[in-house]
């Protein structure tokens, strides 16, 4: 549809209105794993839903969010393992501040024997204040900082925050860049977009 292949399946607000199989949609209705399993079947099979025949399958490329630090690792792990047998050809993560914990949701995905089966991008936000590090820390599902991380904050004066945050991001993108499973980096920038090409540059993933 309008030239769009690449497709990532994650639970959002409410769809108060939709079409098969019913007209008022709930979110609860469907999550991200049941929505793979419908694509998949779209673009491989050509059916839609409710069994019909399609025209055409779509081309598509289908990816689904991870959440490595919501819960214990090999629990998050079965989750993904889940997605890529629905469908799932690539994962984005949610913030990663804690690359040595990544470690261990890594290996559970290779105890699963998924780890080579999917595309894994790893998400990365330069955090720009004292106040934006305690309230990914506290109020964002999944997202935790090393203690380490906040007490640099709380030590640095208020006009070399982004500054740190960005020296913060540059070591995290250094220790995770080629971790084996970890196929790219999602730069979530955060409403600081002008930041992202520093990011690449000092980070060495501009290709020449």
């Amino acid at each position: 549809v309008m030239g769009v292949h690449n497709v990532l399946c994650i639970s959002g607000d409410n769809a108060r209105i939709g079409p098969t199989p019913t007209s008022n949609t709930n979110i609860l209705d469907m999550d991200a794993i049941q929505m793979l399993w419908i694509l998949r079947r779209m673009r491989d099979e050509g059916i839609y839903l409710d069994g019909r025949k399609m025209k055409s399958s779509p081309r598509l490329f289908l990816g689904a969010a991870a959440s490595p630090f919501a819960s214990e690792p090999k629990f998050q792990a079965l989750r993904e393992q889940k997605k890529v047998h629905a469908g799932a050809q690539f994962l984005q993560t949610n913030l990663i501040y804690d690359p040595d914990r990544l470690d261990l949701w890594l290996e559970e995905l290779y105890k699963r024997d998924i780890l080579d089966k999917v595309y894994i991008l790893a998400g990365v936000t330069p955090i720009r204040s004292r106040r934006m590090a305690q309230y990914l820390h506290h109020t964002i599902p999944g997202v935790t900082l090393p203690e380490h991380i906040l007490e640099r904050f709380e030590e640095a004066r208020e006009d070399d925050f982004e500054e740190l945050g960005v020296e913060i991001a540059l070591e995290i993108i250094e220790k995770i860049k080629d971790k084996q499973g970890i196929h790219g980096l999602h730069l979530m920038s955060v409403g600081w977009e002008a930041i992202v090409p520093r990011l690449i540059e000092e980070a060495g993933l501009k290709q020449s």
